[in-house]
């Protein structure tokens, strides 16, 4: 299955940079295709002022209007799109878009997807998180198994379409938060949860499959839809 870690121009927890370092690096070790969003180019110029590191992005797409100071060169820059900032698609599509038109790419997994907080960005978050779903509506045809994640240091946001196992990330609190775009989105069944969801209708109108927990001591948590049922968010968090 061929993987695209793709670095949107959003917010990263430089706190925890050390993730963002081990992601890319287990994504050269893999092979994965490494892609840039315009400023998302702006984590790996971090990177890059730590000892030791050099890392270079494969392609860098966009109009490219949040460049400006970075240092980092990329292997290939999409010349199609740059100075476009009247464009139809976000950067962010754009980089989905390639990554499943170009290389398609079965597995699309998204950085710095969160709203830098002390710029208001929900519309960015919000346009960020469906990103997951407008790969899915790419690969709607080809009747391949498709993966979408949104990752952060503390959290995962997964595009659930069949069958999801999550695994402890500590020992801390680790909540499950299911969020539905569409109706008729029904749990077949559920493992290791505080609250069973099986045979839950997760409805786009309401909040009750907001907030779970693993069960003490549970090293993973297994959710499966029924057959024929639509997509659903999956939000891990384990922020302490």
């Amino acid at each position: 299955m061929k993987t695209a870690r793709i670095f949107l121009n959003g917010y990263y927890d430089l706190r925890n940079i050390d993730f963002y370092r081990l992601e890319i690096d287990t994504g050269i070790d893999n092979g994965d295709l490494t892609l840039c969003a315009d400023g998302g180019l702006r984590i790996f110029d971090e990177l890059n002022k730590m000892e030791g590191n050099n890392f270079i992005p494969d392609i860098l797409i966009g109009d490219l209007d949040s460049v400006n100071g970075t240092t980092t060169k990329t292997k290939q820059v999409v010349e199609q799109w740059v100075g476009q900032t009247d464009k139809d698609y976000t950067d962010g599509q754009l980089a989905v878009k390639y990554a499943i038109e170009k290389y398609n790419c079965q597995c699309i997994l998204l950085y710095g997807g969160l709203p830098r907080p002390e710029e208001y960005e929900t519309d960015h978050f919000l346009g960020n998180l469906k990103l997951l779903r407008f790969g899915h509506y790419l690969h709607r045809d080809t009747g391949i198994i498709y993966i979408a994640e949104m990752r952060d240091p503390q959290q995962t946001i997964h595009y659930l379409l069949s069958s999801l196992r999550i695994y402890r990330k500590d020992s801390g609190v680790q909540r499950v938060s299911l969020i539905a775009e569409e109706v008729n989105v029904m749990v077949e069944n559920s493992q290791n949860l505080r609250w069973d969801l099986t045979s839950l209708n997760i409805s786009p109108d309401l909040t009750n499959a907001l907030r779970n927990e693993f069960v003490k001591g549970a090293d993973w948590v297994e959710i499966q839809l029924m057959k024929d049922s639509p997509p659903v968010y999956v939000i891990h968090n384990w922020y302490t």
